[in-house]
């Protein structure tokens, strides 16, 4: 049983590398929530940076089974910028970020091995200068329980590590509780077998 979790951003973060043959390229990496999160902020980027050559990115949305990835060129040679962009970012472990690169054209064709370079450098050098922090996935566990079922609640709360979010007191007390994902079928199951099924439980 171990804890489900994921490392993100913490702050947008911009880093521009030295320059290749007259040429500017800036890497920028946001935090986002999810896929239309990705896609308005890149509609943004492009409008603050419409004087850019390309604007090229990648990003990846979602988690575990549901990842959705998406990379763009953006005007430069078919695979010298969003798959070399996307290809750093899924090596470095982040999850739930868009990784955008900015060049300015400098009056000199850099050639298809000369791109990937510079897109890949300045992914790595923007990605590397990003405060990162791991995040628990959670998921809210919702169950009714008899009043002289409390402390065993409460103890398997303790062992699982659970979150209290809201709690009603009736005739029969109420509470949903947040719960690592990887915590959650162990805690459903003893929740259930130590209350002898009259505990009902589920996922909210």
């Amino acid at each position: 049983m171990e804890k489900e979790k994921y490392i993100t951003v913490t702050k947008n973060t911009e880093i521009e590398i030295e320059k290749i043959k007259g040429s500017r390229f800036i890497g920028r990496l946001y935090g986002i929530k999810d896929r239309d999160e990705a896609e308005s902020d890149l509609e943004k980027i492009r409008k603050m940076f419409h004087d850019a050559t390309h604007n090229c990115f990648a990003y990846t949305a979602g988690l575990g089974e549901n990842v959705y990835t998406r990379s763009s060129d953006d005007g430069e040679p078919s695979g010298t910028a969003g798959r070399p962009m996307l290809s750093v970012l899924e090596g470095s472990g982040l999850s739930n970020v868009l990784l955008v690169v900015t060049r300015y054209y400098g009056g000199t064709n850099l050639g298809p091995g000369g791109l990937i370079k510079a897109y890949t450098e300045a992914a790595k050098e923007v990605i590397e200068a990003a405060e990162k922090v791991t995040v628990e996935i959670r998921e809210n566990v919702k169950f009714s329980y008899n009043y002289d079922q409390t402390s065993m609640v409460m103890n398997l709360l303790s062992k699982y590590e659970g979150e209290i979010i809201s709690e009603s007191y009736t005739d029969r007390p109420e509470a949903v509780v947040s719960i690592n994902r990887g915590f959650t079928d162990n805690f459903i199951k003893e929740i259930i077998d130590r209350s002898s099924g009259t505990i009902e439980v589920k996922l909210c």
